[in-house]
């Protein structure tokens, strides 16, 4: 354990352990898990505090899985489900690999096709995303009449040009066969006109590698700086025009062939309906670990524990803390307060009040808070027992080098 956690950690022993083996692998599920949610729980405040269509979704993406309930050996918490949330994009792209690469693997001559066209503005991007599939259908049938039905994997994906202030939807599509590819690209351009050119179009051949970058992200959080010598996050405002875009679209499409129903809707339905995971330690205890933002880790309030032990590289804590300054406390001095078994217990973050500023600012009646409800723990609103977490709707994260 880093020397950060020493004084807020406690671990204790019980008669009863996973194994060593067991204990590791669930542990580094739950720090990718607590990476995802430390980088995604300020972006979506500063999404909130747009006061767009989609404030109270990025609402419920802030609550999304602060509660880790442990019991019976197991470990549950409730999932937003939406797109941009890192936590449960993490857990679609794990299930969109899993079912497509077993097909893709089985192809005998992949090839990447990238189909863009001229940017666009805000207020043109949805319509620009449903012309789009009309072209790409239209494209497929008319390499079907050619002789050379398709079988390809659709990603689609938009970026933001911070210095022209324009945006960028296109697609990635795994074709099998190289004149299949061909013919997609000849369609698309012909249905485009003087919006898309030769040049930009491409074509290449594909391994296990480039088959995998198909499902990365379907928008960047980070755009290049003006100079070109680095990178810095997106502004809100555009990714949240992206997001407004892309709402009820499907990430990525099968032509050709079929996933079963249930596999598709894991993966594209909004709701993400997740499986109980073993608890890695404490396993015959019943907890309730919260997430705490100072420390990057879901926290057992009673002990101080923390659950995953995850220690964020230096360079992407000052990423995550540039998305809103304000939001990351210092665990020195006040912040911290010692727990009753030695331990130091953190107070609540500052996210939180601002939530409820922003929440107070659009016109809501109460606060949120956390309360025991029928299950567990949940964040609720105030007046009554009604969950936030209800009615829900890929990133790519910088590494920890930078």
């Amino acid at each position: 354990m880093g020397g950060g956690l020493d004084t807020l950690a406690q671990l204790r022993h019980f008669h009863s352990a996973p194994s060593p083996g067991r204990a590791d692998q669930g542990r580094q599920k739950l720090q990718k898990r607590a990476r995802a949610k430390f980088l995604s729980l300020p972006l979506a405040v500063s999404l909130a505090e747009l006061r767009s269509p989609l404030e109270k979704s990025y609402r419920n993406t802030v609550y999304c899985a602060s509660v880790i309930a442990q019991e019976g050996g197991e470990t549950t918490a409730h999932y937003c489900g939406n797109r941009w949330c890192m936590v449960c994009n993490r857990i679609r792209t794990g299930r969109a690999i899993n079912a497509y690469m077993p097909v893709l693997g089985g192809w005998s001559e992949p090839y990447m096709v990238t189909l863009t066209m001229r940017n666009c503005q805000g207020e043109e991007l949805r319509e620009r995303i449903e012309e789009m599939g009309r072209v790409f259908r239209n494209s497929t049938l008319w390499a079907k009449r050619q002789g050379f039905p398709l079988e390809a994997v659709r990603k689609l994906e938009c970026t933001y040009n911070s210095k022209r202030k324009d945006y960028h939807p296109h697609y990635h599509v795994i074709v099998n066969g190289r004149m299949q590819a061909e013919l997609l690209r000849a369609a698309w351009l012909k249905r485009w006109g003087a919006l898309a050119t030769v040049k930009a179009q491409d074509i290449r051949s594909c391994d296990e590698r480039s088959l995998l970058e198909l499902f990365k992200y379907f928008t960047k959080l980070t755009t290049k700086t003006h100079n070109g010598d680095g990178r810095r996050l997106t502004p809100t405002h555009a990714l949240d025009t992206i997001f407004q875009a892309m709402k009820g679209r499907r990430v990525w499409q099968p032509v050709g062939f079929r996933l079963p129903e249930a596999i598709e809707e894991a993966i594209e339905g909004e709701a993400l309906d997740v499986a109980a995971d073993a608890a890695c330690q404490r396993v015959e205890e019943r907890v309730f670990w919260q997430w705490q933002q100072q420390v990057h880790d879901w926290v057992d309030r009673e002990t101080g524990e923390t659950l995953s032990n995850y220690q964020p590289g230096e360079r992407f804590t000052a990423f995550v803390e540039s998305i809103t300054a304000d939001v990351q406390p210092s665990m020195d001095g006040e912040d911290a307060v010692e727990g009753e078994h030695g331990g130091s217990r953190v107070d609540p973050s500052p996210i939180e009040e601002r939530l409820r500023r922003a929440r107070r600012g659009a016109g809501d009646r109460g606060v949120v808070e956390r309360r025991p409800v029928a299950g567990g723990l949940r964040w609720v609103d105030d007046p009554g027992d009604r969950p936030i977490m209800e009615g829900v709707d890929s990133h790519i994260m910088p590494s920890e080098s930078g």
